[in-house]
């Protein structure tokens, strides 16, 4: 892994290739960062919201649904993509991966990093939606670094996972778009987490979801100001760093394999 920090500056710049590449011919280009999560905002508030007349309530009690849902949405984005991307990430570089000597582990690393680049500039929209609408929780900023941090190690560690695994079984990346759609339903972004409570088995099973306590992390400290559940946070955070060593464990096992499976 210290290779990622002594060879930063070819990080950035696969990561910048990602990021062009991912826009390249459109009219919008990187204003797309702003307008998809709108987009996602309006269609599931005029569903959610408006026609279900849905009002979700969190520790300080109903929230308006839209701004309930931008808080949980981007982050659950910033998952999703990090995983789609990174299982994705060796196999979009065959050419690169079979005729240049580099270190893999680089790619899903970049794809990645270049999500989180998606993720900081979408916040930007969010911040600007809760301060002309509100609430206005400027407190709950302190927590962000730690739930940002939380996430990266646990999207590299699915994402080294799957980019290894999809080198071998191409079938990796039809289940994971499967997998993702059944996970995001499960995950408190849609939904909130008081329509379990009291009912400890529902509660417990929500929880063991390690993306549960994270996107409530971000609800409790965008929309209510205060800390996170700890314990549950916790569970999310060795989830994470599990992952991590068992994704790139596996990563690092099989890398010299790619050049042949491709």
């Amino acid at each position: 892994m210290r290779t990622l920090l002594t060879r930063r500056q070819l990080l950035r710049d696969f990561a910048w290739r990602d990021l062009r590449s991912r826009y390249k011919g459109s009219a919008l280009g990187f204003g797309w960062n702003f307008a998809m999560p709108l987009l996602q905002l309006a269609v599931f508030y005029v569903l959610f919201g408006v026609l279900f007349g849905i009002r979700p309530r969190t520790a300080s009690g109903e929230q308006n649904y839209a701004v309930f849902l931008f808080v949980g949405l981007l982050p659950w984005t910033f998952f999703a993509s990090s995983l789609s991307g990174g299982a994705a990430s060796i196999l979009a570089n065959g050419a690169i991966v079979k005729k240049v000597r580099l270190p893999l582990q680089l790619l899903p690393a970049a794809s990645v990093l270049s999500n989180l680049a998606n993720f900081l500039l979408s916040l930007v929209v969010l911040f600007a939606v809760l301060a002309i609408f509100g609430p206005r929780r400027p407190e709950g900023l302190l927590v962000l670094p730690l739930l940002v941090v939380i996430q990266i190690v646990m999207n590299l560690g699915f994402a080294y996972l799957f980019a290894a695994a999809n080198v071998f079984f191409r079938d990796v990346q039809h289940i994971l778009t499967v997998l993702l759609m059944a996970w995001y339903f499960l995950t408190p972004v849609l939904f909130s987490v008081s329509i379990v409570e009291g009912r400890p088995t529902e509660e417990l099973l929500l929880y063991l979801n390690p993306m549960a306590a994270v996107i409530v992390s971000y609800q409790r400290a965008l929309l209510d100001g205060v800390a996170p559940e700890w314990g549950r946070l916790l569970y999310s955070a060795v989830w994470a760093v599990g992952i991590f060593l068992v994704g790139f464990a596996y990563f690092r096992r099989t890398k010299d394999d790619f050049e042949e499976a491709l």
